[in-house]
């Protein structure tokens, strides 16, 4: 059975909502702001509106290689769209785990952590970032569906992390800080980026060999490092270029196949995005380390 399919059905929205019991207001949650999102992102992305569904799963009903708590965007056949955007009912092992690798890394970090994401008992809940990272699959969505022809895939969670924040700072700016202060903390504790180095990996060429797949897959935590990288980035790149850059990086790729395989490397991409989309992203491809 595909994933969702016996879930209930949440009605009213531009593309199908799927819960699981007792997920109803989480549901909510997500499909209000991917339903915002999902006009906007047409709006800016050729018309484009893809067919999918939001998936709002309780672990019982998570089915996918991904640990449970990680969002995550699923395009291959057989699903009840040709799109679906999961996201997690609610906190588990895997976001106990995210708040205790920066406990670790950066005690004072930790602070700033439970100042945003209160849970009321002296203790971190990442349900409001969580909320958010809907957005960010929705991105995906946009790309994978609409004909966007990233050559990496490292490139296509710079855009989905782009568009993310494009649309919080644009739409939704009350929520910037719930946005940004995690990946801040994460992408600034010097203890995590080393641990990073000396055990995981860092580069832009060991993602693309090892998150999807194949000998040594990278940890979910290692590619949340990442992550938190690339949210920084997103915040930089738009800072400096607004809307105008995330519409540049997909006029730029949209339908076309801008380097031929043997051609794509992060030099080779880098040259064009700062080219052709944004000297700010293309200067941090560059210097990516």
């Amino acid at each position: 059975m595909s994933m969702g399919s016996g879930l209930a059905h949440l009605g009213g929205y531009p593309f199908e909502v799927r819960y699981s019991d007792g997920s109803l207001v989480r549901a909510q949650a997500a499909a209000d702001v991917a339903a915002d999102a999902y006009v906007y992102f047409s709006r800016l992305f050729s018309g484009v509106e893809p067919d999918i569904a939001v998936i709002v799963a309780d672990e019982s009903d998570w089915k996918s290689r991904q640990p449970y708590g990680l969002p995550f965007f699923d395009d291959d056949d057989g699903q009840i769209r040709p799109g679906i955007v999961v996201m997690p009912a609610g906190s588990g092992d895997f976001w106990i785990a995210m708040g205790q690798d920066l406990h670790e890394a950066s005690p004072r970090g930790y602070t700033r952590l439970l100042a945003t994401y209160p849970d009321g008992a002296g203790g971190l809940d990442l349900q409001p970032f969580f909320d958010l990272v809907t957005i960010h699959e929705l991105g995906h969505a946009f790309e994978m569906l609409g004909d966007l022809r990233l050559p990496t895939f490292w490139l296509g969670e710079i855009f989905a992390n782009l568009a993310l924040h494009a649309f919080v700072a644009t739409r939704k700016a009350e929520s910037l800080n719930t946005l940004e202060v995690l990946s801040s903390v994460g992408a600034q504790s010097p203890r995590l980026g080393a641990r990073m180095r000396a055990e995981g990996y860092s580069t832009l060429e060991e993602l693309e060999a090892h998150y999807t797949g194949g000998d040594d897959p990278m940890s979910p935590l290692n590619y949340v490092w990442y992550q938190y990288r690339w949210q920084r980035l997103a915040a930089k790149a738009f800072d400096s270029d607004g809307e105008d850059g995330l519409v540049r990086l997909w006029d730029c790729f949209h339908a076309t196949d801008r380097l031929n395989s043997g051609e794509v490397t992060a030099a080779s991409l880098a040259a064009l995005l700062g080219t052709e989309v944004s000297k700010t992203l293309g200067r941090a491809v560059r210097d990516w380390r």
